[in-house]
């Protein structure tokens, strides 16, 4: 089993952050909801429920790997280390640039690297039947040039936050 390279192309495409703001400009396939500045969607993905949303879905994932597909997900460490080893050369110097540029927080480094490791696990176990999307989602937003960053509702009902 190896990393997806298409995803890893989609991903190295990203005009990181260049729509926060306005509203999105791609469809998805969850409810959403915008916020109109950095400080509120600081309060959005620094809180507990954002936290709570996202981990929910990984284990979504997981658990369903460990369920259906045992003999794959015996992979998941392996994958997700490669997986971060492309993230920390190919996409965290442009996002702690821009963190910087816009003083931003470590926790907004800390959500864009799950979500983009997390992006890359679900793109990688494309293999595996009706797996959960969560994070393929999110990478769609980012694609648009927009940020995910919380939930409204309780998970799985509610709307993403999109900055």
């Amino acid at each position: 089993m190896q990393i997806n390279q298409d995803i890893l192309d989609r991903i190295k495409q990203i005009n990181w952050f260049s729509n926060c703001g306005q509203a999105l400009q791609t469809e998805i396939q969850m409810e959403y909801k915008g916020v109109s500045s950095w400080a509120d969607a600081k309060q959005d993905y620094q809180s507990t429920a954002w936290e709570n949303t996202t981990l929910e879905a990984r284990n979504e994932l997981t658990s369903f790997l460990h369920r259906k597909y045992r003999d794959q997900y015996s992979k998941w460490n392996l994958l997700a280390q490669e997986a971060k080893g492309f993230l920390d050369t190919e996409v965290m110097p442009k996002i702690e640039l821009y963190r910087e540029e816009n003083k931003l927080d470590e926790e907004f480094i800390a959500n864009v690297s799950w979500d983009i490791v997390n992006v890359i696990m679900e793109s990688t176990y494309g293999i595996c039947s009706n797996r959960p999307v969560f994070f393929l989602e999110l990478l769609k937003v980012y694609e648009a040039g927009n940020f995910p960053c919380g939930w409204d509702g309780e998970w799985p009902n509610g709307k993403l936050i999109v900055y």
